[in-house]
């Protein structure tokens, strides 16, 4: 019993040995170079590769982005009525049209009154003490009368022209016109006109509610500058410039591009990583509104690039790679930084004198990058 034991001891401790000795043969292969490829004369033939060289080339291209339909703040205008008092009347409904003096509501109050009488009297004070002034003025010439005297009236004067001036001004925000004031035509009620061409936005009040004087009445919007923003990706920013050609796609008209130009690019990234490009509609589209979703498609500019044919190009991963010949049937895969892609060609950012002329796979990269995976799986 014990002999047997010795003898699978024996077998068992042979057959690991053997195992041993294979690992380390295998260990002391020679490792492949995937990334040099030698090709038969055969599989060259079967191939069919072709090459070139990295070449200068005016390329242009397209971002695809989305935006919305924007105003600068400049152009919505909130109407306030700086006395305060009842709205009297208004057609107003928002989405209505108004035009520039047109009368959009009619505020009344008695402050209105109030404000229209300290004006005149004061006016007509105003009117004696500077008819008193000329005539110290005139005493005070002919040496009939004092300094003192023509200087108290004449401080008189100035404290008159303050407070004249003053209700003046108060008046003028309100929109009475001192110069028609008079006792026969003062009113209780004060029209408000619109300051723009353009649209309502908003109606904040009704018809008799009491408005304070900071409170909006009416917002309303001037179309002019009515333009685009759109969102860029951080990878797009540097390659938008104004003066860049945009087509814009509004939601409710499916199929129909309005152009508009960039006018600016914002430089400040956001915290998502995006920046905002401003763009002006060179014909501007009826029925549009701020807060309106657009597509856009940005036409970059052309320019001149460094670019080989998009067949010389192989990814893998988030890499991106091209063959070299490096001999007659021998060929290098090196990595490559690439940019933008148009019409077949992509640009590439590596630097162009590092390859020699015809050196370059532009034709059936692929096949190459097949071969080189079939030897790597073996």
């Amino acid at each position: 019993m014990r002999l047997i034991y010795v003898f699978y001891s024996l077998v068992i401790l042979s057959v690991f040995g053997c195992q041993e000795k294979k690992v380390d043969a295998d260990l002391q292969l020679p490792k492949t170079n995937f990334d040099t490829l030698t090709l038969t004369t055969e599989q060259l033939e079967s191939i069919d590769l072709s090459y070139g060289n990295i070449e200068s080339r005016q390329i242009s291209s397209e971002i695809k982005v989305q935006g919305m339909i924007d105003l600068p703040p400049q152009n919505i205008i909130s109407v306030n009525f700086s006395l305060g008092g009842y709205l009297k009347s208004t057609k107003l409904i928002p989405g209505m049209k108004v035009s520039k003096g047109e009368i959009i509501a009619t505020m009344e109050e008695q402050s209105i009154v109030q404000l229209q009488q300290d004006y005149l009297l004061a006016k007509t004070k105003h009117d004696l003490v500077k008819k008193d002034y000329e005539r110290q003025k005139t005493l005070y010439d002919a040496n009939a009368s004092t300094s003192k005297n023509l200087q108290q009236v004449e401080s008189e004067l100035k404290i008159q022209s303050i407070n004249m001036g003053s209700l003046a001004e108060k008046l003028k925000l309100i929109g009475i016109d001192v110069n028609n004031l008079n006792a026969s035509n003062i009113k209780g009620q004060v029209p408000i006109r619109s300051t723009i061409n353009g649209y309502v936005s908003k109606v904040h009040v009704n018809t008799g509610k009491y408005v304070q004087p900071t409170e909006t009445l009416f917002e309303l919007i001037d179309p002019d500058d009515i333009h685009v923003a759109l969102t860029l990706f951080e990878k797009d920013i540097p390659n938008v410039k104004k003066g860049d050609l945009v087509k814009v796609s509004l939601m409710q008209e499916p199929g129909v591009q309005y152009e508009a130009e960039v006018i600016l690019v914002n430089r400040n990234i956001d915290d998502d990583r995006t920046a905002m490009a401003h763009c002006h509609f060179l014909n501007h589209p009826a029925n549009i509104l701020p807060g309106m979703f657009v597509e856009a498609v940005i036409l970059v500019k052309n320019k001149q690039s460094f670019v080989i044919p998009e067949d010389a190009i192989v990814e893998t991963g988030n890499k991106k790679y091209i063959y070299i010949t490096v001999g007659v049937s021998k060929f290098k895969m090196i990595e490559v930084s690439t940019g933008q892609i148009s019409q077949g060609f992509v640009e590439i950012l590596s630097d162009p004198n590092s390859f020699k002329k015809d050196s370059i796979v532009v034709g059936n990269a692929y096949k190459l990058y097949s071969i080189n995976n079939m030897d790597s799986d073996e």
